[in-house]
């Protein structure tokens, strides 16, 4: 079971192990020596409503060296999981909200904080607008 849509992000979280999201909503958890994905969570932002599509997962970041994952998509929302011990499963473990789409994360070298841009339209394209939202970065602060 892989990617069904196009891999719109990639983002190492040790030498190995590495974690992907794509167009169709899916986040994939992969190791550097296997062909296929370690684990997979489908919809992993849940299904928009008004066309019964997975939300795509436009951003995804790793803390380096650990097992913390977030993930950004066209929902508004930033979700944070956790990779098991084995680097076979990732677990939900909590999410947060801007309005808006998350187009770019970024943990900062010392993982007191997550670094979010958040944008009115996708940054590929201008297939949506949230013209609530305004163009700007945020800066979450992790708690360690």
């Amino acid at each position: 079971m892989g990617n069904n849509g196009f891999i719109d992000g990639v983002h190492l979280i040790n030498e190995e192990h590495f974690i992907t999201c794509t167009n169709e909503g899916s986040i994939s958890l992969w190791g550097v020596n296997r062909k296929k994905p370690l684990a997979v969570v489908l919809n992993a932002h849940g299904v928009n409503a008004a066309n019964n599509m997975p939300n795509w997962v436009t951003a995804i970041a790793a803390m380096r060296n650990t097992d913390l994952v977030a993930s950004g998509s066209c929902d508004g929302y930033i979700r944070f999981w956790k990779c098991d011990n084995q680097f076979r499963n990732l677990l939900p473990l909590h999410s947060v909200y801007i309005n808006g789409f998350i187009n770019a994360l970024q943990f900062s070298s010392d993982g007191r904080f997550l670094v979010v841009a958040v944008g009115q339209e996708h940054r590929l394209g201008r297939w949506f607008k949230v013209k609530e939202a305004k163009n700007d970065i945020c800066i979450i602060t992790l708690k360690t």
